[in-house]
């Protein structure tokens, strides 16, 4: 891909940077120059990740963090420790999440595929909007996935209290919140007249290690092993899948409330354009709804008067 412009003097946050999309958005925004934090719930993964990033870029000036987007207590132990170590951030990308994973909770009860992929998401944005004041725009780059064009939000049962779990369909339910949360954040800053600009990207198919365990992702049986082998030519590597989450971030042509992807076949891969979106996820009433319950779960509270 063309190199970025400079970012020289910007501060990025990466959550799960150390691997798959979140290590190649921080190797490129390293590569341009941004003082890149990489926030990782493993310290032992970000450290060799970190490690692996300066051996390729040299220069590059990179901050490991530990960070559990699932834990709230984790979340405001990230913020107390940025708020040490930074005066400002310039862009967060909410990168971090999980996929198809058995029925799980969090510590404070929330469904773990919801936690990690949307709740996370929701209390980290609140807790570093604060260091969003700079005199430059600053973006919110939330990163979405194909599967919530099928998905339905019951936010009368968000966190799978009483239907009937499915892996697959509470990963899709979770990401229809993030992108819903996106496009009602958006509007929120965007009636303050604030700076900041939130907007999504999904990276198509990627050839990530975030399905590698997963047997609904990566079946073992004669079937699957050869549906997967034939489909390992057409899938993207994670460099390549990560073009859209870095148009989002840094061109100057991307603006907030948008959604963007691989514009190619069926939005599996290619050049970064504007990408289909569930309509629920622009759905006004839908997502005030969203924020009030998001506040109540994590008990993270801002622009609530908007």
């Amino acid at each position: 891909m063309e190199p970025l412009h400079s970012l020289a003097g910007k501060v990025a946050v990466i959550t799960g940077a150390n691997a798959g999309l979140g290590y190649q958005t921080a190797i490129q925004l390293a590569r341009a120059g941004a003082t890149v934090v990489m926030a990782c719930r493993s310290v032992e993964r970000g450290g060799r990740a970190q490690g692996q990033l300066q051996a390729e870029v040299p220069a590059a000036r990179t901050v490991l963090m530990q960070l559990d987007v699932s834990e709230p207590a984790s979340i405001a132990a990230f913020g107390r420790e940025f708020n040490n170590r930074f005066e400002r951030l310039d862009l967060l990308v909410n990168n971090a999440g999980i996929v198809g994973i058995p029925l799980a909770r969090n510590s404070v009860g929330h469904e773990l595929q919801l936690a990690t992929n949307y709740l996370g998401a929701f209390a980290l944005t609140g807790t570093l909007l604060p260091f969003c004041s700079g005199d430059g725009p600053v973006r919110i780059v939330n990163v979405g996935s194909l599967s919530h064009r099928f998905a339905k939000l019951d936010l009368d049962d968000i966190n799978w209290e009483t239907t009937p779990y499915g892996p697959m369909r509470a990963y899709a339910r979770s990401k229809l919140a993030l992108l819903s949360f996106t496009m009602e954040l958006n509007r929120r800053l965007f009636e303050t007249d604030s700076n900041i600009s939130a907007l999504a990207a999904h990276p198509g198919f990627a050839a990530t290690e975030i399905g590698k365990d997963n047997n609904l992702m990566n079946p073992q049986n004669p079937l699957g092993k050869w549906f997967n082998s034939k489909m390992e030519a057409l899938i993207p590597s994670a460099a390549e899948a990560a073009r859209s989450i870095l148009f989002a971030a840094c061109d100057e042509s991307a603006q907030g409330g948008e959604y963007y992807g691989p514009g190619g076949w069926l939005e599996i891969g290619g050049e970064p354009d504007r990408a289909r979106l569930n309509k629920t996820a622009r759905d006004c009433a839908v997502g005030k709804r969203l924020w009030t319950l998001s506040e109540a779960l994590t008990g993270a509270s801002y622009l609530s008067a908007i």
